[in-house]
């Protein structure tokens, strides 16, 4: 269902109950709950981009929900993501996001696509990713990064792309890539990287690899 670009303010309550995908970007919601979208019980993908979204209160269960597009919009804190069991795609680029809340993700597990580009984040919590072991794409680029914990990755086993560009990294912690861990690709352009020894470990891991 399309309802792009109509000044919606509220969700519409006559939505057909058989929807699986609704297009609500380019509206005016900017503060919704899940409630809205209870009764369409096969719903699986909800784009909620270009809304002025603040705030998102997932606490109604949307247990079919697989894909959330919450790019382009003015969330500060990112949404507690819980009664979203069944979520593989989430985007939440071009927002607010300073930080990220130790295991901010420990309720969508199957989580395999993270988009957290284009925000304000300058610094992670080690844990932030905790339980993501199904993750295959991360994006932080284009975000104020200045350095990351050594143990970022380690929970994301399977992790096959990662997006570091665009950033204000000087040099990676020793260890950061965990071992035996391949990548197809990683993006490290656009960074102020700070060509000394503490840069070593970063070098010789990308010539192994």
């Amino acid at each position: 269902v399309n309802c792009t670009g109509q000044a919606l303010r509220a969700v519409p309550p006559d939505l057909p109950k058989d929807t699986g995908i609704l297009l609500l970007s380019h509206n005016c919601l900017e503060s919704l709950s899940t409630t809205a979208f209870v009764h369409l019980a096969q719903l699986t993908d909800i784009d909620l981009a270009n809304n002025g979204l603040v705030a998102l209160d997932t606490g109604t269960p949307l247990k079919s929900l697989k894909e959330l597009t919450l790019s382009h919009n003015a969330l500060a804190a990112l949404p507690s993501l819980q009664g979203l069991p069944s979520l593989t795609h989430l985007a939440v680029a071009h927002n607010s996001l300073e930080t990220l809340a130790p295991r901010a993700f420990c309720t969508v597990s199957k989580l395999q696509n993270l988009d957290l580009r284009g925000n304000k984040m300058r610094q992670l919590p080690e844990n932030a990713f905790e339980g993501l072991t199904a993750l295959r794409e991360l994006d932080l680029s284009d975000n104020l990064l200045e350095k990351l914990p050594m143990e970022l990755l380690q929970d994301l086993q399977k992790l096959e792309t990662l997006w570091l560009s665009g950033n204000q990294l000087q040099t990676l912690p020793p260890g950061f890539f965990p071992k035996g861990r391949l990548f197809m690709y990683v993006f490290l352009t656009e960074n102020p990287w700070h060509c000394n020894c503490d840069l070593l470990y970063l070098q010789t891991w990308i010539q192994k690899n």
